[in-house]
């Protein structure tokens, strides 16, 4: 896919406490923060209240996170780009090309966004992760 073809979107989302969240969309995130938490060590991978982050190996900055997004719960701030209830991932981006979304409270560090499918095997994706962390 060419990102240049893609609009800019200014759009962050602000979440809600974990505990929050329905228990399938917690468990399914819990489940792969661990996996991701063996792969590139517990000094990279860190809870938060309403999410978990990876952080690179090359530098201090957040190069992935995984959260919720579930209707009712958290905030839509800017544009809203119709996020379905889900667990998704984020994965640091540079410049202002394509659809991205910030993460408060540093709404302007953006991520590109994908929701999670039940049959993605959260094996492989944590793999993924640790990758794009430049762990692997």
């Amino acid at each position: 896919m060419n990102s240049m073809n893609l609009p800019f979107s200014e759009t962050s989302y602000q979440t809600a406490p974990l505990s929050d969240y329905s228990l399938e969309y917690r468990e399914r995130a819990a489940a792969l923060f661990r996996l991701v938490a063996e792969r590139v060590g517990p000094a990279r991978a860190r809870q938060h209240t309403g999410s978990y982050s990876v952080i690179a190996a090359a530098s201090d900055a957040t190069a992935v996170k995984i959260l919720i997004c579930e209707e009712g719960k958290g905030k839509i701030n800017g544009e809203n780009p119709l996020l379905a209830d889900g667990v998704y991932l984020l994965v640091r981006v540079h410049g202002t090309t394509g659809r991205t979304l910030g993460v408060a409270p540093a709404h302007h560090e953006r991520f590109a966004y994908l929701r999670l499918h039940e049959e993605q095997g959260l094996e492989q994706i944590s793999d993924f992760i640790a990758a794009c962390a430049g762990t692997r």
